[in-house]
This record gives structure tokens, C-alpha cells and sequence, in this order.
């Protein structure tokens, strides 16, 4: 072994499967039904989208996961909030999907996190007018998605208003959202899960509480 090969071999990291996560049992079918409730989430804002009980890795929502796994890959490099950032939930997803994990959010092309995390949406890619698409779409793990608190949302998809009950959102992100509206069309978009429940907001929803 060269000594060059010999200080890679040494320097990538290994891979336990011990206590490793399950995946999909039926990656093709689950991936695409999977993808169908992303796809209804966001074309219909504020809808609430319920993905079948599976494992998860601890501190992980079931529907954070199982996007993850429906849609991630070895070209899509996702950056993972510090309170998630586990060896477990970075090894079930290296081992499942091969996504690159990254340390910088602008380089995510998907984020998973809580609603604390540090800064606002503008530290993620916001993608150019000539490439909107090439922002990152925000996986963000909130407390309930059926909860009393009332949110009024209107724009694209949505006939008049829709009224929903979104709880662990802190006071920062009326303000953050009214943002990203405003930087259409770059801006983020955002899938926010609670347990086995999702719900879609794009960057075209206007956000009112």
C-alpha cells in the first residue's frame, strides 16, 4: 500500500452497523409513496400529510426520516441541525442513502433541524432567478402540526386562506417566512413534520398568526 492510500484508508472514517437503523423494506415503493406526500404538501400548503409508523433513529420524527430516505442520495448533501446531529441518525443515512453530510448550510441542498437552530433561513442556499431550484429545502421538526395556535396561510394552492395549528415555532419566524416570501423567486421551502405528520411551506405561502 502506497503511502498515500495507506493515510486515506486511515483517515476515512468507518461505518458501524451495529445498532443501525432500518431503512425501507421496499425502497422503490416506499421512496415513491413517500415522494407523492412530499409533492401533495407542497403543492397544497398547510394540508396535513400522515406517513405510515416506522423506525427511526432516536430524536428523529418518523416523517423527518423516511423524507430523508425517500429523497436523499449520494448527490444531495444535507446538513443536520446540532441537536440532531447524532452517530446514529449520520450512520443509518450514510448507510442508506449515501448523502454527503455537510457542515455548511449553504452547501445543503436538504436540511434537517429544529426550529432553533442558529441564524435564519437566509444562512441556507436561496437559489438565483435564473436557478430558484437550487436552494435548500428545509426539513424542520416542529412540536405539532394540530395544535390550537391558529396560522392563517394563503398564496398558491390554497382556495382563500387555510387556518392551521402549528406549535414550536418560536417568535423569530413570522418574520423569517414573511422574509423568504418577499425574496421570491429564490427563497427556501419548507417541509415541517411532527411524528408521522408533515406539512408543506413553500416559499410562495404567505404565513400570518
Amino acid at each position: 500500500m502506497s503511502a498515500q492510500n495507506e493515510f486515506q484508508s486511515s483517515a476515512m472514517p468507518t461505518l458501524s452497523l451495529t445498532g443501525l437503523c432500518a431503512g425501507f423494506e421496499d425502497p422503490v415503493q416506499q421512496s415513491q409513496q413517500v415522494f407523492r406526500h412530499v409533492l401533495t404538501a407542497l403543492s397544497e400548503p398547510g394540508t396535513l400529510q400522515n406517513l405510515p409508523v416506522s423506525e427511526t433513529p432516536e430524536g428523529v420524527h418518523i416523517a423527518s426520516y423516511q423524507i430523508c430516505l425517500a429523497l436523499l442520495d449520494a448527490e444531495t448533501p444535507l446538513w443536520i441541525g446540532p441537536s440532531l446531529k447524532t452517530s446514529a441518525l449520520v450512520s443509518a443515512l450514510r448507510f442508506h442513502c449515501g448523502c454527503p453530510v455537510v457542515d455548511e448550510p449553504e452547501r445543503a441542498e436538504f436540511a434537517l433541524t429544529t426550529p432553533d437552530f442558529d441564524g435564519d433561513l437566509s444562512i441556507f442556499a436561496q437559489g438565483s432567478h435564473e436557478y430558484p431550484d437550487r436552494s435548500t429545502t428545509l426539513i424542520v421538526q416542529v412540536d405539532s402540526l394540530d395544535a390550537t395556535i391558529d396560522w392563517t396561510l394563503s398564496g398558491p394552492g390554497i382556495d382563500g386562506v387555510r387556518r392551521v395549528g402549528i406549535a414550536g415555532l418560536d417568535p423569530r419566524w413570522p418574520a423569517m417566512l414573511a422574509d423568504n416570501l418577499r425574496r421570491f423567486p429564490c427563497g427556501v421551502d419548507l417541509l415541517l413534520t411532527a411524528g408521522t405528520g408533515l406539512m408543506g411551506l413553500p416559499r410562495t405561502t404567505k404565513v400570518e398568526v
